[in-house]
């Protein structure tokens, strides 16, 4: 769910990302994609529901698309760790049951390598465990030229991803967000967990999240016209040791602290470009684990 790394630049670059995502072995992944995305857009008619919410990259937030709404988020994060290197294209959709009640599906594409030193490099390249969730803005409370809202969000992997990248148990996560928009200044906060079950004797460790953020917009603009927010997030993790056969690793987990500066483009009220890096700022490992590096992600979302 959240991977990175340090060592060589050679991977850094946008040319570098569009030559992995399109190698041979993955063409037919994204032909998958591209079907699945054609079909479930042609059957959806256009909403007259409101304009998105700004929301940050890295964070939960407690937006909802609103009833009879449907969004599709599409991504791609690039993260490094040690040796290893971690791409994934991730096609998410989203509707709204009622004005606070929406769920969904995501279902991610990922290539991982390593590249171990004086050795041969390796990869390998599939979808991984589709991920469900639902959430529910249980507090919403609009005033002149501001919003307020709370909500729970609970999402479970399904174990049906292939197995030379997915894992045959369910991951399970449960959190909850709060946040306050005004026509120039977000703020907002977020808590989640995420459970690993075990695996047949193995068992990644779990992890707890807790992040802030606030985001500023610094000209107000026309509905129609290109609107621009900055964010700026402050992430936090607790990655609790790996487990082998009820044996804890003791150089894996510690705690992570991060900073995020963002940018939310929307060049309309029905599309919403956002882009962000995460940079590791305090890292306390257990033992000899490996220390995190950048993490860069890019989401293009529409509203039907």
């Amino acid at each position: 769910m959240e991977k990175a790394s340090t060592g060589s630049t050679m991977n850094d670059s946008p040319a570098f990302i569009s030559k992995l995502l399109f190698q041979q072995p993955v063409r037919k992944h994204f032909t998958f994609f591209s079907i699945i995305t054609i079909a479930i857009i042609s059957i959806v008619p256009m909403s007259a529901s409101p304009s998105f919410a700004h929301a940050p990259v890295f964070m939960l937030a407690p937006e909802a698309p609103g009833k009879g709404a449907f969004d599709m988020h599409t991504s791609i994060t690039h993260a490094r760790q040690g040796e290893e290197r971690h791409t994934e294209f991730e096609q998410e959709f989203t509707y709204g049951f009622t004005r606070g009640i929406a769920g969904g599906i995501s279902i991610p594409l990922a290539r991982e390598e390593e590249f171990p030193s004086g050795q041969e490099q390796t990869s390998k390249t599939g979808i991984e465990n589709p991920h469900l969730f639902g959430q529910f803005r249980f507090w919403d409370k609009d005033l002149p030229g501001k919003k307020y809202s709370s909500a729970i969000r609970l999402a479970a992997t399904v174990p049906v991803g292939d197995k030379s990248m997915a894992r045959d148990k369910p991951d399970l996560m449960a959190g909850a967000a709060y946040g306050m928009e005004s026509l120039k200044w977000y703020y907002m906060a977020d808590l989640r967990y995420l459970h690993h079950v075990e695996d047949d004797g193995s068992k990644p460790g779990d992890r707890i999240f807790a992040d802030a953020a606030v985001g500023l917009r610094p000209e107000l603009r026309g509905l129609e016209e290109t609107d621009t927010v900055f964010f700026l997030e402050f992430n936090y993790m607790n990655e609790l040791s790996s487990e082998t056969g009820g044996v804890k690793n003791p150089d894996s987990g510690g705690n992570f602290f991060f900073i995020s500066p963002e940018i939310l483009i929307s060049p309309s009220n029905r599309v919403m470009i956002r882009g962000g890096v995460q940079i590791p700022i305090y890292q306390d490992l257990n033992g000899k684990g490996e220390r995190k590096d950048f993490t860069f992600k890019i989401v293009l979302e529409t509203r039907y």
